[in-house]
């Protein structure tokens, strides 16, 4: 930017910090170990398909790429067997979408559901998820909305075997 400029901002800055262009706009030490943290986090990402090769944009692609085919498989086996029972209503049905379900239980409100499935040690989110217009729009908002339970790379078959036969108990 052009000094002249920003000579004339006056952002929000500690009061020991230099009052000079650039060095007004600097936070302070930069957040070396989030840094860190970002890199190794990229770098657990990109190892999780141990057949990717090549650069780490390119095995962090291909580790992706497999996390999502993981995903979307076991995704298939949790809305099958949810769709199979008669207690539950699943809402959702894109051609394309994220490993996450969305359903009620008869009879039962999506909090209760949570509480039952956090003592078989599952691990669901109950309630609207800021999709406020949607639930009201299903007719569900008032009765607490729905219960979501989302996989991702490191669930296998049976953490959903486990939530489906949770499930199925509660009908």
């Amino acid at each position: 930017a052009a000094p002249g400029l920003l000579r004339g901002l006056r952002p929000d800055r500690l009061a020991s910090q230099s009052d000079l262009v650039p060095y007004r706009f600097e936070r302070g030490t930069p957040p070396f170990a989030d840094l860190a943290g970002v890199t190794a986090a990229v770098d657990h990402l990109a190892a999780l398909d141990d057949s990717a090769a090549g650069s780490r944009r390119d095995r962090l692609l291909a580790s992706m790429a497999a996390a999502e085919r993981h995903e979307q498989q076991l995704f298939g086996v949790l809305t099958d067997g949810l769709g199979s029972m008669r207690h539950v209503t699943l809402y959702g049905s894109p051609r394309r979408r994220t490993a996450t379900a969305y359903f009620t239980v008869a009879g039962r409100t999506p909090r209760a559901v949570a509480g039952l499935l956090a003592g078989h040690k599952i691990n669901v989110w109950d309630g609207h998820n800021y999709a406020w217009e949607l639930t009201g729009a299903l007719g569900i908002r008032d009765a607490g909305s729905a219960v979501r339970a989302g996989l991702v790379h490191y669930n296998d078959r049976s953490d959903v075997d486990r939530l489906l036969a949770a499930v199925a108990e509660l009908g």
